[in-house]
């Protein structure tokens, strides 16, 4: 089943006091947005239109953002017994349409469309009869449970059913119909709650269209499991390109300070790049391949450093930029060595394939002229930088 023949809903309980947070936490800002504003887009990017957020403490300062976001708002009047009854509000007020429904506080802002489009094909995937019946989908990043779990519709009696001494997590830890999606989103375990999880969420925020080192390795252990060979050419690129880049960075710094123009590396896109450049390395054209799930993960700048990994995209621009870090770098590493004298390589290649000798020329001049840039940049030798 697509997800388009599935009517599905979202509840975001925004209703508590914040007691660990000096500020009320759906209207923290995050770049332009509030958190509320934030959670109701991530929905509707997903084309989820019945979006129910249950309100109760600061109701008059949050409904309007709500409905100008393009949610319903719902006031619970006993948000003050907790967390159940702002649930049970929400269900309430859903679809009667709805086959089941996401569960989303308003402080766990940064989760990624891909995450949702994940958990929504993992739920149409369940044969017709099981959805009347219906399993419960928890998202899992590196061993660990979190949030928006997907709920059947076939659960909505029992929790209304609930006391106040009960919640849903015991529910949800009773049921015996799950399914796991893992994911590659740190963003399911991220909240709000304290001060320092906020400046956490902050700092994500700034890079959330690049994955973090830990996500990276999620990926990795996914697509290359036992391909320890290919992992460690991974790490060596990556340990590379890095090394590279901050020896730029560190001239660059120096020419800030004369006023000079200077050439800004994100070495965070680097690492990322380097690290998933041969995440599809089994597959023909794996360039190619791998830029195509990484742009459905929703990592488009990472997914166009891979896809120039081989090749460059364009003739070099006069500008040293992280796909042209990445490509020499990748050049210089043998599998699991560097070897500085590529120049030796490149013979070697167009020696078994005379036929591809216009394309290895090609990447050859293309690597030359990187490195000068490099070393013009970071005002060292790339011997020095390396050795």
């Amino acid at each position: 089943m697509a997800d388009s023949a599935l009517h599905l809903s979202a509840i975001i309980p925004a209703a508590g006091m914040s007691t660990r947070f000096e500020q009320y936490k759906p209207l923290l800002k995050l770049g332009s947005y509030t958190l509320i504003e934030k959670v109701i887009l991530l929905f509707r990017q997903c084309g989820i239109e019945d979006i129910i957020v249950v309100t109760g403490h600061n109701n008059e300062m949050i409904e309007p953002q709500i409905s100008q976001a393009g949610a319903k708002a719902v006031f619970n009047p006993n948000f003050k017994t907790g967390m159940l009854s702002s649930i049970q509000t929400g269900v309430r007020a859903l679809s009667p349409l709805s086959a089941g429904f996401f569960l989303l506080p308003a402080d766990i802002p940064l989760i990624r469309p891909a995450t949702i489009h994940a958990l929504m094909a993992s739920f149409a995937d369940i044969s017709d009869d099981l959805i009347t019946s219906g399993k419960i989908i928890i998202p899992k990043f590196d061993g660990e449970d979190g949030h928006p779990p997907l709920i059947p519709a076939r659960l909505i009696p029992e929790i209304l059913s609930l006391g106040a001494d009960s919640n849903l997590g015991h529910l949800i830890s009773r049921q015996r119909q799950k399914k796991i999606v893992q994911v590659h989103d740190r963003a399911i375990l991220m909240d709000a709650d304290t001060q320092s999880d906020y400046e956490r969420l902050q700092e994500k925020y700034n890079k959330i269209d690049i994955p973090d080192r830990q996500e990276c390795l999620s990926i990795i252990n996914a697509y290359l499991e036992g391909e320890e060979t290919i992992k460690a050419h991974l790490q060596l690129v990556a340990e590379t390109s890095l090394r590279l880049a901050e020896a730029v960075g560190a001239n660059q710094a120096k020419q800030r300070q004369l006023q000079s123009i200077a050439i800004d590396l994100d070495c965070n896109l680097i690492m990322a790049g380097a690290l998933l450049h041969d995440i599809k390395r089994k597959e023909k054209n794996h360039a190619d391949a791998g830029a195509q799930l990484l742009l459905s993960l929703g990592f488009p700048k990472v997914a166009d450093i891979i896809s120039q990994h081989i090749d460059l995209a364009t003739p070099l621009t006069a500008c040293l930029t992280e796909e042209q870090v990445v490509y020499f770098a990748d050049k210089i590493c043998n599998s699991a060595s560097q070897e500085l004298d590529y120049e030796r390589r490149f013979k070697e290649k167009m020696e078994k394939n005379p036929e591809g000798r216009s394309k290895i020329l090609r990447r050859h001049e293309n690597t030359r002229h990187i490195q000068a840039r490099i070393e013009a940049a970071s005002g060292r030798s790339i011997q020095s930088i390396l050795g």
